[in-house]
């Protein structure tokens, strides 16, 4: 489905909004808006790695994995570690997550529908990798791999409040000012239908659902007082994740110098329910004849789905020098992604007749009248997919075994997230290049990993993992919650049965820190709308079990 845009504007300070071209520009921006499109916030936060999920043993040493290699991790990492494996492995590694995301800035709100945890089960790794030669000549091994490697996840719940707010922040008078500046019509009959272009479906939503009304004058809000203290209520809940299929192959050269290629599969899927209510509240009450329709609430959903596949290649080698030392250098391409996008929003109301019903309204018990509008459903796919593609990665890394008992283990991971580009869309004209290039930067990665042999068959295990600020303003407001840096503190336990069979445990404490956002404003010369800004930083606890079988 093609939309149909008069004028795409993209303002850097993160405002993605369309003006009608006779109307002032009304920049319109937050987490309740543009929800119905692939923004460039979605871009960086679904090519943002810092690849933390793996194997249990790779996970518990900080994925510190680009020179050590003999692992299912190697084949999202470095692919050259395939090569190391001197007998067939298959490995499965199921994944326990818990998430809590308070909002700073704003009171937080809890029900059993909202709330800042959430728990999620999944799988970070599931592969096999077999010997498929084996010889005496310069090529010493040669093995393929078929790994899946969880890249991304994006389990996350956050809720808060603000209470007490003055009516001219109220999103009622954000639909009202956006619908004027863009010159939205009612039919003649006072209908107003959807049309083809979800961005205005929550100013048609707003109408339905008594916020705005208009006349020959224009665009106006008669059911909310004036001196309203409105309350105002937001959650964000994400779900999906990224994952990587990789077909990967290993050459061992003497048990000196390891070369691999990985063809990366990556599949995305992403669940974004964005929920946003107010509650109208009086010192004194209007009465009947001032106002005789009165907003007691309304609540607005969006819900947006995105999913699609990408591809890239890995190339990377390691050359072990002494037997004691590894070194190695991998580098990822670009991921080329195709993504679909599906989307619609619903909005709800209560209203009360406070005075003598002049329109008639079926007025139910106690004087109040309830309306629920759903919007259809907007798809882009096929033809109006959206094309993206991630910024490339480098990175290298050293690791020393010291007396065939203890490996210490170190990488460093370099990705220029300016680079991510949206190479088409179903939107004529959009282009995120220019804020892309303004935001963001290059960012780095440390990975570091120990493990000690304690006991003949028990390995401890310990890492941790830090990514860097990749903005170049981390104290900006964004439009949404935009990921700016965090770490890992990393931990584990592995056993080995016997020579075939295995357990590892781990344990992932994670920090991550995100900018500054507001639920929504609208801003130009002649208004200023907007709720108070908030700052939802996310810490996550992380289990993984590995089991291992050799044959």
């Amino acid at each position: 489905m093609k939309r149909v845009y008069r004028l795409l504007a993209l303002v850097i300070c993160s405002v993605l909004s369309l003006q009608a071209s006779d109307a002032q520009q009304l920049n319109i921006g937050g987490a309740t808006m543009n929800n119905d499109i692939i923004g460039w916030g979605d871009l960086y936060n679904f090519t943002y790695a810092s690849h933390n999920y793996g194997t249990a043993r790779s996970m518990a040493m900080g994925n510190a994995f680009t020179a050590l290699g003999a692992d299912m991790v190697s084949a999202s990492l470095n692919p050259a570690g395939i090569g190391m494996y001197v007998n067939s492995d298959l490995r499965i590694s199921p994944m326990l997550q818990f998430s809590n995301s308070p909002s700073e800035g704003a009171e937080e709100f809890t029900s059993n529908e909202f709330s800042n945890r959430a728990t999620r089960f999944g799988f970070s790794n599931l592969g096999v990798v077999f010997t498929a030669y084996r010889g005496t000549g310069a090529l010493t091994n040669f093995n393929i791999g078929v790994v899946y490697n969880r890249i991304a996840d994006f389990n996350y719940n956050t809720a808060f409040a603000s209470y007490g707010n003055v009516a001219h922040d109220s999103m009622a008078n954000l639909f009202a000012e956006f619908s004027n500046a863009d010159g939205l019509m009612t039919n003649s009959d006072g209908t107003m239908p959807f049309g083809n272009d979800p961005y205005y479906w929550g100013a048609v939503l707003a109408y339905k659902n008594g916020l705005t009304n208009k006349d020959a004058e224009g665009w106006f809000i008669d059911r909310i007082g004036e001196s309203a203290i409105v309350d105002q209520f937001t959650s964000i809940n994400t779900r999906g994740s990224l994952g990587e299929y990789a077909f990967s192959f290993g050459f061992n050269f003497v048990d000196k110098l390891y070369l691999g290629a990985t063809i990366g599969i990556q599949s995305l899927n992403y669940r974004r329910t964005v929920y946003y209510g107010e509650n109208y509240l009086y010192d004194v009450y209007p009465s009947g004849n001032e106002m005789p329709y009165q907003l007691e609430y309304m609540n607005y959903e969006q819900s947006t789905h995105i999913s699609g596949t990408g591809v890239n290649l890995k190339l990377g080698l390691t050359w072990r020098p002494v037997h004691w030392l590894r070194v190695g250098a991998a580098y990822h391409t670009a991921t080329a992604y195709n993504l679909s996008l599906q989307y619609y929003g619903d909005m709800w109301s209560r209203t009360y007749s406070a005075g003598s019903n002049p329109e008639g309204y079926d007025v139910g018990y106690g004087g109040y009248f309830d309306d629920r509008v759903e919007s259809p459903v907007w798809e882009d796919d096929g033809e109006y997919a959206w094309r993206v593609s991630s910024p490339s990665r480098f990175m290298v890394g050293a690791a020393v075994t010291i007396a065939k008992r203890f490996i210490l283990s170190a990488d460093y991971q370099s990705c220029n997230y300016s680079k991510t580009r949206l190479r088409s869309s179903p939107i004529q004209g959009l282009d995120y290049s220019a804020v892309m290039n303004d935001l963001f930067k290059r960012s780095n990665t440390v990975r570091v990993g120990a493990e000690l042999r304690a006991l003949p068959k028990m390995d401890l295990r310990a890492g941790y993992i830090w990514s860097g600020s990749s903005l170049n303003y981390s104290d900006e407001i964004y439009t949404h919650p935009v990921i700016s840096d965090e770490s890992y503190i990393t931990a584990g336990v592995g056993f080995r049965f016997n020579n075939t069979t295995s357990l590892d445990l781990a344990y992932q404490y994670n920090t991550t820190k995100r900018t500054a956002y507001q639920s929504f404003y609208a801003t130009n010369d002649n208004v200023q709308i907007e709720s108070h800004p908030v700052v939802t930083n996310t810490k996550r606890h992380i289990a993984v079990l590995t089991l291992g079988f050799r044959f």
